[in-house]
């Protein structure tokens, strides 16, 4: 039954765009497209201008120099005597003589029109007195048309649109046949009769293609002789004002003056270049034609093809009476075929769509799942056999999509999918537990959902807080479906809120130890100094200062090397030399304590790198404090800055110390390292924090130390600072 129902369906359609395609070209429904495909294809059999044919000009300049239109009669025989003089050729001179002037006049010109004896002259017609349509011949009056070699009429009948593109050869009224101005021009010229098209369409050449030369040089004698001599000549006016002009199709439209029309269906007749119009029925059977090889595709082939197909023959249409002009000199109007071809595409995947979308329904149920039972379809066509074989892997497709659910439902996150609108289409069994106003039948945007579950943005901008103080983080990434224009995004929600909560706790130990901790120790010293300046025991106050002082200091190294670790860096270009001296006139003080000198060694001109110059700073504090403390008293630090390379610098701190114990000598940079008691605060962590300085610098840092020595760091910074990987 359906494959019954698909051929009507298929045969109807195929008869109804026939009888659309007989019907616009009897009716010439598509004239506008005819005529500019027809102004475009004619061009090609466009002869070449022939140099025989010349136009005597009534122009303006004519007009100014021999007085004002219309001009005396024996002007016109004073032009027609100075052209005989030159041996011209016929000459088609376009120039009404209807009504009689003064006798001396007239008889002037047709004397010179009988001594030139192959003028030719034209007629027209004229409403018949007493009648509604009925029209005469308006000959020239018999004292000019006597000498005449023909009379031929001049009648212009533009297309519909207003352009002239074809003259009448073979026009009867009344059973009398009329010849046309040429075409009597061609039968004196050629002295028989020549086959020639009834009503020939004609390419016309650009305006100006023909020689032209004003009538009142030719008069007044200023055109030398073989400018005429033996020259088919037409004398016409081209005057602006004079109102004989024409829009053309000279393949664009353009305005052309009557006598040159008349140059141009001249030369084209007699180079054979004139074009036959053929009947509205070969329109009509190009457009069968045309449809039957169209729905053979349709059948046959696949959609794709019928596409390509349609854009072929379309294009063949075009390019067929395009080459029968110049290989056949006919034309067959192709908008009648175009029009049946271009609706056909469209009108038969209408039909293709309906039988897919009745399958497409059909597969929806079956895909819920309640599940359904699926209709059986014949292969008829391509697209049925297509929807054959989906069928066969609407199962596949169905266990797919039900293990991609169960992979979304199994994952520990909060898993969200979004079309490319933005709307929220799938959603886990987590995800619904955390925006339970979604459904799946409504999509909408994540942004509605978080305000309807009034989620707030967290300090870190791709967390999320809801109101029970959970805390999620958001990962997106986006996702494209191949050969489609679909696709979306894939938004996870991952729990982190016990994460978060213990950053918030280190947050609050840093405060502590940066506050609570270092209260206290600031505390005991002060009161450490009055106890000693009170009674002079000076031992224990100067003990418990000590150890106040040591565990401040452990408590700032702490601190620094905490918010090292969470701080960003901010590099800028610094003056090294210039940090190496601050830094030395800073450790004055207790140098000077110890009876220490410290020696920077600086370039005279500034080094400039690219560093934290606040952590820098606070890197050489920490070393010169150290190498003071260790060094013995009258002895010398060294802090040496250097350019290594022409992209990196060197800076070294050296003492004169007893060196790092062999113990401390294995890692020195670790937390909390060994150290000598005697030695005052821990430097273990103050170590530990010009490691990290360097490191975050990307640069190296080594220790060279000895029993007896002394103890020297040398580092090494990359001028430009470190490089983003």
């Amino acid at each position: 039954m359906m494959v019954r129902r698909i051929l009507t369906e298929w045969f109807v359609l195929l008869l109804c765009l026939a009888g659309l395609a007989v019907l616009a070209a009897r009716f010439e429904l598509t004239n506008p497209v005819d005529a500019r495909l027809l102004d475009r294809a004619a061009s090609t059999a466009r002869a070449d201008v022939s140099d025989d044919i010349l136009i005597v000009a009534i122009d303006d300049a004519s007009l100014a120099e021999l007085g004002p239109w219309p001009w005396p009669r024996s002007t016109h025989a004073r032009l027609l005597d100075a052209i005989a003089e030159m041996d011209s050729g016929v000459v088609l001179y376009d120039v009404l003589f209807l009504e009689p002037t003064q006798p001396e006049e007239d008889a002037a010109l047709g004397n010179a029109v009988g001594r030139h004896g192959n003028v030719i002259l034209p007629f027209t017609f004229l409403h018949q007195i007493n009648t509604q349509d009925g029209i005469v011949p308006a000959y020239p009056i018999d004292s000019i048309a006597h000498g005449a070699a023909g009379l031929g009429h001049v009648t212009i009948n533009p297309d519909p649109d207003g352009v002239l593109r074809r003259f009448n050869f073979d026009l009867t009224i009344d059973g009398q046949n009329y010849p046309h101005f040429v075409e009597t021009a061609l039968g004196v010229d050629e002295g028989s009769a020549l086959d020639l098209p009834a009503e020939p369409l004609i390419a016309f050449h650009p305006v100006n293609s023909y020689a032209r030369i004003p009538a009142a040089d030719v008069i007044a004698g200023r055109v030398p002789q073989e400018f005429l001599q033996d020259k088919t000549v037409l004398v016409g006016a081209t005057a602006q004002g004079m109102g004989d002009r024409y829009s053309v199709g000279a393949r664009e439209i353009a305005v052309m003056p009557g006598v040159e029309t008349q140059a141009n269906l001249l030369d084209a007749a007699r180079s054979g270049s004139l074009v036959a119009a053929q009947s509205s029925w070969w329109s009509a059977a190009l457009g069968v034609l045309a449809l039957a090889l169209l729905f053979w595709v349709f059948w046959k082939l696949s959609p794709r093809a019928g596409l390509i197909a349609t854009v072929a023959i379309s294009l063949s249409i075009i390019a067929i009476v395009t080459v029968l002009i110049p290989l056949a000199g006919i034309w067959i109007a192709p908008g009648a075929a175009l029009l049946a071809v271009l609706l056909a595409y469209p009108f038969w995947s209408w039909r293709r769509l309906t039988s897919v979308s009745a399958y497409l329904e059909e597969e929806a149920a079956f895909l819920r799942p309640e599940g359904a039972q699926k209709a059986k379809v014949d292969g008829f066509d391509q697209i049925a056999r297509q929807v054959s074989r989906m069928r066969r892997l609407v199962s596949n497709v169905s266990r797919s999509f039900q293990f991609m659910q169960k992979v979304i439902e199994a994952a520990p996150d909060a898993i969200l999918v979004l079309d490319k609108a933005g709307l929220v289409v799938m959603a886990n069994r987590k995800a619904k537990q955390l925006f339970p106003d979604w459904e799946e039948d409504r999509p909408e945007p994540i942004e509605d959902l978080l305000e309807e579950s009034l989620a707030q943005r967290a300090r870190r901008k791709d967390d999320l807080v809801f109101p029970d103080g959970r805390t999620f983080l958001v990962a997106r990434a986006d996702f494209e479906i191949e050969k489609a224009e679909e696709g979306g995004e894939i938004v996870a929600l991952r729990d982190v809120s016990a994460s978060r909560r213990r950053d918030e706790e280190r947050r609050e130990m840093l405060e502590f130890l940066s506050h609570d901790m270092r209260s206290p120790q600031v505390a005991i010293i002060g009161l450490s100094r009055r106890m000693g300046e009170s009674n002079g025991a000076a031992d224990i106050p100067l003990r418990i200062r000590n150890q106040a002082e040591r565990t401040l200091k452990l408590a700032d190294d702490f601190v620094q090397l905490a918010r090292l670790e969470e701080a960003e860096l901010e590099f800028e270009d610094t003056d090294v030399a210039a940090l190496v001296e601050e830094a030395c006139d800073r450790a004055y003080t207790s140098a000077l304590q110890k009876r220490i000198a410290v020696h920077p060694v600086v370039p005279e001109e500034p080094l400039f790198a690219t560093i934290d110059a606040s952590l820098l700073a606070r890197l050489l504090d920490n070393l010169i404090g150290n190498a003071i403390k260790f060094a013995p008293e009258d002895s010398g630090v060294e802090i040496e800055l250097t350019e290594a390379t022409d992209t990196s610098i060197r800076l070294s701190v050296c003492d004169e110390g007893p060196g790092l114990p062999p113990e401390r000598l294995k890692n020195p940079f670790a937390r909390f390292g060994a150290h000598e008691t005697k030695a005052g605060p821990s430097v273990g962590l103050g170590l530990t924090f010009v490691k990290r300085v360097v490191d975050k610098h990307a640069g190296k840092i080594t220790v060279e130390s000895a029993a007896g020595s002394g103890t020297c760091f040398v580092i090494t910074l990359p001028s430009d600072g470190p490089v983003a990987e």
